[in-house]
């Protein structure tokens, strides 16, 4: 299955491919900054092994870069949800993010206490902003982002929803994935996380 692709018909006002390939570039550039760097710490220091050299790395030392730049490198530009009208529009930008990240093995809990709308706008004006250390290859290592917020317990939705979350992270799942239907109604739980994609075991 394509994921990652909007199914609705959109035309970027955006030179796309260009900014794209630029994004790619900048990462094959720094996975490659980063095994020599790797290197030279294991070297320098032999005492340790490569593993925590490469702990010290993505930690401490990787650049920093914004969900929004990682989005770059799948070719998607969110589209600001004030332009998006009719609930199947930002369904399906929601789930074009939300697949985007994936593939740069970053994923999503904890969402079922929105509606997409009120997802979306979060991920738009705030998470996909937020600062973090430039991930390994996917193959290597994912990133989780809790999109319970504290300020969400003030409210009674969000208080029931964290009483239903289970302890630990997701486990890696074979299943086939689909996207999750649409979700607009507020003030209830619905079923999202369990249709959001998680790493594989392959």
């Amino acid at each position: 299955m394509t994921i990652a692709t909007r199914t609705r018909p959109y035309a970027s006002p955006h030179r796309i491919t260009a900014i794209q390939q630029q994004a790619i570039e900048m990462r094959e550039e720094h996975f490659s900054n980063r095994t020599k760097a790797i290197d030279d710490m294991a070297r320098a220091d032999p005492s340790a092994d490569r593993f925590h050299w490469t702990l010290v790395y993505d930690l401490e030392k990787a650049p920093e870069v914004t969900g929004r730049q990682r989005l770059l490198e799948c070719g998607i530009i969110p589209v600001p949800p004030y332009e998006m009208w009719l609930d199947a529009d930002l369904h399906d930008e929601l789930w074009t993010v939300i697949e985007a990240l994936s593939l740069c093995g970053i994923y999503l809990l904890n969402t079922s206490h929105m509606p997409d709308r009120d997802l979306y706008c979060r991920l738009y004006y705030r998470i996909l902003d937020e600062p973090t250390r430039l991930m390994p290859p996917s193959s290597e290592a994912s990133e989780y982002i809790d999109c319970l917020h504290p300020l969400d317990m003030d409210h009674p939705i969000g208080k029931l929803y964290a009483k239903t979350l289970g302890d630990g992270m997701p486990q890696p799942s074979n299943k086939e994935y689909q996207r999750g239907p649409i979700m607009s109604g507020a003030g209830t739980i619905n079923k999202r996380d369990m249709f959001l994609p998680r790493p594989s075991f392959t």
